[in-house]
């Protein structure tokens, strides 16, 4: 005891507190080494960290919302790093702070009863309800009520055993998440081990140690904001449901809005011919993977929850707008596994919204209009069919008008025996019962898979050698040769669109003959929509560096026709047949003399390069969600994560969080993303495999509020203070 303080409690504080200061120390060492923007980035995480410390419940907008657009890989040269990680780190000191200072305010204020027992959060909710709604004065009515009609002991029995089943379904999905964690831990620390351990560097790729903690990084930082969210949850339900899908719904917007963007600028609106898919501001699809299709899956119910839930015309038309755009977006993704898992879930959504024992249980938590009478206004009801005939022409005009979907629709079976063959060689991978019980470490797979699979190298790597004082880039090509055309691409941003003379050099050196491609192409990461005529530079092979200059004719036109500002790359490809090249001092010189290119010597790292895989992606993915965990973390870790699913559905669907009205949009929503799971790996797209445990999460702590559910009125109320 200190203070008369609980001895736990005096240690939960302190773990709080140092949780915060940790976040804030960590969050500030990566603003500070940001490649870009160091000077300003510092002071913006920091009062992002003091926001949510005033207002806790910010995060739970903000993060969804900025999701799909704090990512700057394409700019800063970080994989593993990026962002999106600060603004999680913000949050969670935030939370964490105020956590432990509102504990030490609160242990100063006297008691209004000494010695009474804390309740439990899950049935409580005092600062919800309707202006004037006094729990404690509603409780003494029921109170009074049921003692006048003999049914208090019956009334007793049932709100036990309602306690009693809301704490055990609780403290089962901490223990599940603790477990999931320990699994999360142990996978990471293998995965470290078997890259080499530390230290790590910044610009470390998929093969490196770095590579571990960027797998396992989304779940531990939804782990760090999960305290709060499941104060949020139990507090103030209806406040944090609304924050968070607004927050999905907006992000789901910037998605959509920057897909219209992207395919504006590149293959046209209109065009559904053109061989393009999608890949927005998900700069981790570089080497291919479904960083969009996941959070799409995820984000989609969302629009359904905003034309439903919105109360005025105005709101109603920006929700139908955002469901009209989000609806293209998918579409042009042009993934069977978006379109499937987006048709099953509306199909559950529409089931678990028109089912009448699911309108009667929020009608009763609510006390308010039921979803069937707001479905029953005038205006919203000829505004659904307007926008339901709109969807159907929008879905048939993609579908119907192009025939890119056409021929992927009939390739079908082929692709189907391709990834059967591909997952029997990833689980090739799983040796010995140790590897099938914990699998093989996070991060490992990409490096695993291309040593040990025959023909699935890596279609390149680039590697930092230093020679002396200095440090020169070195481009290797995979062991078996390239694939014609080449699959590797050296990038660097540079400033579109590209008009004029261009005069690029560069010190080259081969032991081996060899040929290089370099060009600069308005391009937004995989497909490029028109390029300067590339300039091939063949070298016979010798030991020593070689200087070359060239030029290159800049062109103005745009594939897409639309007067909208693109994206452009500094593009340089091996086309082999040496088994590397090694470049420095690269430049790029526009007409007017200025310079393009960014650390073209390497004396800053990979700071500000990137790279693509433009035709080999299997080397990079597992593709499927339940044989990455497999892999990663073995049947231990997979049977924890599917455990916690079914304990999420359960909840969702009969039990305590069945009633809120959030609870059929994230069932859709985890039902989807899983759906595309099964052809696709998203676990190891941050942003998206974020996003996935957050409303996760959700699932598993959303709780009817005390005064609803067990009893036909409040009969209690826990004070929370």
């Amino acid at each position: 005891m200190a203070e008369g303080r609980p001895l736990w409690e005096v240690v939960l504080t302190g773990l709080w507190g140092a949780l915060a200061i940790l976040a804030v120390l960590f969050g500030t060492f990566i603003a500070l080494h940001h490649p870009l923007w160091a000077a300003w980035l510092t002071p913006v995480f920091v009062v992002w960290c003091i926001a949510v410390w005033l207002c806790p419940a910010l995060w739970l907008f903000a993060l969804p919302a900025l999701l799909p657009v704090a990512g700057f890989s394409a700019w800063t040269g970080w994989i593993g790093i990026e962002e999106f990680d600060l603004l999680a780190l913000g949050a969670a000191a935030g939370c964490q702070a105020q956590r432990a200072t509102s504990r030490c305010w609160r242990a100063q204020r006297p008691r209004t009863i000494a010695g009474e027992p804390a309740q439990p959060q899950c049935l409580a909710s005092p600062s919800v309800g309707p202006r004037g709604y006094r729990p404690d004065v509603v409780s003494d009515r029921a109170v009074m009520a049921a003692d006048a009609s003999g049914k208090q002991p019956q009334e007793d029995s049932r709100r036990a055993l309602g306690w009693l089943l809301c704490a055990g379904r609780v403290r089962l999905a901490w223990i599940g998440l603790g477990l999931l964690t320990v699994s999360y831990l142990s996978a990471m620390v293998r995965g470290l081990a078997d890259a080499g351990g530390f230290p790590l560097g910044w610009f470390q790729g998929y093969e490196e140690p770095l590579n571990s903690l960027r797998v396992a990084k989304s779940f531990l930082l939804v782990l760090l904001l999960l305290p709060s969210l499941a104060s949020l949850l139990a507090r103030r339900p209806r406040l944090a449901e609304r924050s968070l899908a607004a927050g999905v719904a907006t992000g789901l917007g910037c998605v959509a809005l920057s897909v219209l963007w992207e395919r504006a600028g590149f293959p046209g609106l209109l065009d559904f011919s053109t061989h393009y898919r999608s890949t927005a501001l998900f700069w981790e699809m570089h080497v291919g993977g479904a960083g969009l299709d996941g959070f799409l899956a995820l984000a989609a119910p969302f629009a359904v929850y905003a034309v439903v839930q919105a109360r005025f015309q105005w709101l109603w038309a920006l929700a139908a707008s955002l469901a009209v755009i989000a609806t293209y977006a998918c579409l042009t993704t042009f993934s069977r596994g978006v379109y499937l898992a987006i048709a099953i879930s509306l199909m559950v959504l529409a089931w678990l919204l028109a089912a009448p024992w699911r309108r009667r249980r929020v009608s009763a938590m609510e006390r308010g209009p039921a979803l069937v009478t707001l479905a029953a206004e005038p205006w919203r009801v000829c505004g659904n069919r307007v926008l339901g005939v709109v969807l159907l022409i929008e879905v048939l005009a993609v579908l119907g008008t192009g025939d890119f979907m056409g021929s992927r629709l009939s390739a079908g079976e082929r692709d189907l025996g391709g990834r059967l063959q591909h997952w029997r060689e990833g689980l090739s991978l799983l040796r010995g019962p140790s590897e099938f019980l914990f699998g093989r470490g996070l991060g490992r797979f990409p490096a695993n898979y291309s040593q040990a699979v025959p023909r699935r190298q890596m279609p390149g790597r680039l590697r930092l050698v230093e020679e002396g004082n200095a440090t020169h880039l070195r481009v290797l090509g995979p062991r078996q040769g390239l694939r014609p055309g080449g699959a590797f691409e050296l990038l660097q941003r540079v400033p579109a669109p590209f008009l004029g003379t261009y005069t690029v050099a560069l010190d080259v050196r081969t032991v081996q003959p060899a040929m290089l491609s370099v060009g600069l192409c308005h391009k937004h990461l995989l497909y490029a929509a028109s390029c300067t005529q590339p300039a091939v530079i063949k070298l016979a092979g010798s030991e020593g560096w070689r200087h070359v200059s060239l030029s290159l004719i800049g062109q103005e036109g745009l594939s897409g026709g639309w007067p909208v500002p693109v994206l452009g790359f500094f593009d340089l490809r091996s086309l082999g047949p040496a088994a590397f090249i090694d470049v420095d001092n690269l430049s790029v010189v526009d007409a007017r003399g200025g310079q393009l290119l960014a650390n073209g010597g390497f004396s800053e790292g990979m700071s500000q390069w990137f790279f693509s895989s433009r035709h080999d992606f299997l080397s990079w993915h597992i593709d499927s969600l339940f044989l990455e965990v497999l892999i990663d973390q073995g049947v231990v870790g997979l049977s924890l994560l599917l455990a916690l699913l079914a304990m999420a559905f359960a909840n969702l669907l009969r039990g305590p969080g069945s009633a809120r009205v959030l609870a059929p949009y994230l069932l859709s929503a985890l039902l989807a993303c899983l759906v595309v799971g099964v052809f696709s790996s998203l676990l190891d797209m941050p942003r998206s495999a974020f996003l996935f445990y957050l409303l996760l999460c959700c699932a598993l702590f959303l709780n009817r509020r005390a005064s609803t559910g067990l009893l036909k009125a409040p009969s209690t109320s826990f004070d929370m203070h």
